[in-house]
């Protein structure tokens, strides 16, 4: 709604106006109400000026042209009405002359015709406010233009095999830097929080929008510094400077790096480890200085808070070249454990292998593929595919920007899949039953025989087999091998387990016999699995 300020100094005037006008239907709510043009001056600075001031001319301590005057100063946003009587006309005409187009004479001033202006007024302000947000939109959309041009500029410029430095020098004028000295020192900004980042602000190209703008704003007045945006997670700073005892132009570059660093996280909540580069004075220097410094950002994976990193600093961060999967199933089992006996603290079920992976410093993608089948191969077994398909979980995996990302993901995870399997297990009529596949998944790693679970029950073995192939369509031995094979499949998946080992880990003494059920489940030999 837009907001009036009437202000005369005939107070009858000014209840008229107030009460008369039907000021609601035309998108009009009356902010206050002054009886001089200095009171209203007092306003329009203490709150800022209104929408529309309709002003008298000739009033005490300051006349309407000058109250005009006066706001005009402060803002362009108000439109103003006057109202003038036949000895004000010589005022009225400089009024016209500060750009004021709506009048009326006190002595005609009637509602029908004060109405007819109030919708004329309001027409000229929203036609104003369409033309501003077509001025915003336009602008917005060549600020996106020249920032994807300098993205796609920077991208081809990595991995071109020719080195102009003085074409290079060129494009970067293009792009605004205005100072040309010899040297450049390079800033990676790398976003700590991917998915937490991607969630708040729906999708990576508003994060993107957002940084830019907030950066462009910041380092608006350096005219010796050019941001470009790499990717949705990572922008480089160029800072242009020149070797000096004196003033170091590493810390320079330093300090408004950390500046923008500190801006981003306390305007947008976006929280960015900053990677400081060297000095470099050729092209070809820089583009080799650059490529270096995004692999190394991949290394900020392990990093629990947002860092400030020299480039020394960084090459001591170092990747574990040893495949995670390896170690599957001695965690996987502990997850998955937490997942079968809810009454486990999930968070306590997954810091072990978080531990594990910060400790030994796994390649992040490689991490990400361990607990993308862990994810699966659990779906698999609770046969629901309904919350996790392939392309989300890959989705959601791509998005974490760090461990500790990736440890409130798993630990939301398996939280779901506990609530899943509760799910499952209410669908059951008997109680018995639950236990009883509860108690041979808790066991799988030796013979489990009928009389046993029954035993466990406290069931004649005859009724608890009746029972089990009511409940559950298949006898109690067919679901017992049925669950053994699965796990002989997950462990054979991507491991180098003989098959002798997997048979022992399931409980079977004879590996042919082994081989012979699992043959006998999917059609193949566990060898053909591996």
């Amino acid at each position: 709604m837009h907001t009036v300020l009437l202000v005369d100094d005939d107070v009858a005037v000014l209840e008229f106006l107030e009460k008369m006008l039907p000021w609601d239907e035309y998108g009009f709510r009356v902010a206050g109400v002054c009886t001089n043009g200095l009171e209203a001056l007092d306003v329009c600075r203490m709150e800022g000026p209104p929408d529309l001031i309709v002003t008298d001319i000739g009033m005490p301590a300051m006349d309407g042209v000058t109250l005009i005057k006066e706001v005009k100063a402060i803002s362009d946003r108000p439109r103003f009405v006057i109202l003038s009587c036949h000895d004000d006309f010589r005022y009225a005409q400089k009024a016209v002359q500060l750009g004021v187009q709506d009048y009326m004479l006190k002595e005609t001033m009637e509602l029908e015709a004060l109405t007819e202006l109030l919708a004329d007024v309001k027409a000229k302000i929203d036609a104003d406010e369409r033309l501003q947000n077509e001025m915003r939109t336009l602008h917005s959309r060549a600020s996106r233009s020249k920032s994807m041009l300098k993205e796609q500029w920077l991208r081809d410029w990595l991995v071109s095999p020719i080195s102009d430095n003085a074409a290079w020098l060129c494009q970067l004028r293009g792009f605004g830097l205005q100072s040309m000295l010899p040297s450049f020192i390079p800033v990676i900004g790398r976003l700590h929080e991917v998915n937490a980042a991607w969630k708040r602000y729906e999708n990576e190209d508003t994060v993107k929008f957002i940084v830019e703008n907030i950066a462009e704003e910041l380092l608006g007045q350096e005219s010796q510094v050019i941001f470009i945006s790499v990717s949705s997670r990572e922008f480089c700073l160029l800072f242009n400077c020149k070797k000096e005892l004196k003033n170091s132009p590493y810390e320079q570059a330093r300090t408004l790096a950390r500046l923008v660093q500190q801006k981003l996280e306390q305007i947008a909540k976006l929280r960015y480890s900053m990677l400081i580069g060297e000095l470099e004075v050729e092209s070809a220097g820089m583009r080799k200085q650059l490529l270096h410094m995004l692999q190394a950002t991949e290394r900020f994976f392990y990093l629990r808070e947002p860092q400030f990193v020299t480039m020394e600093e960084a090459n001591k961060l170092t990747f574990n070249d040893e495949e995670p999967l390896a170690f599957y199933y001695d965690y996987a089992e502990r997850i998955n454990r937490a997942i079968v006996e809810a009454s486990i603290d999930v968070p306590e079920a997954v810091e072990p292998f978080i531990q594990f992976v910060s400790i030994r410093k796994f390649e992040p993608q490689g991490v990400k593929r361990f607990v993308f089948k862990l994810v699966l191969d659990t779906m698999m077994k609770l046969k629901d595919t309904r919350h996790y398909t392939n392309e989300k979980v890959q989705r959601e995996l791509e998005q974490i920007g760090n461990i500790g990302e990736l440890r409130v993901w798993l630990i939301g995870f398996v939280r779901e899949a506990v609530g899943l399997m509760e799910e499952i297990a209410k669908q059951s009529k008997k109680v018995e039953i639950v236990d009883a596949q509860k108690y041979v998944r808790q066991n799988l790693d030796r013979k489990i025989s009928l009389e046993e679970v029954a035993a466990h029950l406290h069931l004649n073995p005859s009724y608890f087999s009746r029972l089990f192939k009511k409940e559950t369509g298949q006898n109690f031995i067919e679901y017992v091998t049925r669950s053994k094979m699965e796990k002989a499949r997950e462990l054979l998946n991507g491991s180098d387990r003989t098959m002798e080992l997997v048979a022992q880990q399931l409980g079977y003494e004879n590996k042919s016999y082994f081989v012979k059920l699992f043959k006998e489940h999917y059609g193949m030999l566990p060898s053909k699995y591996v």
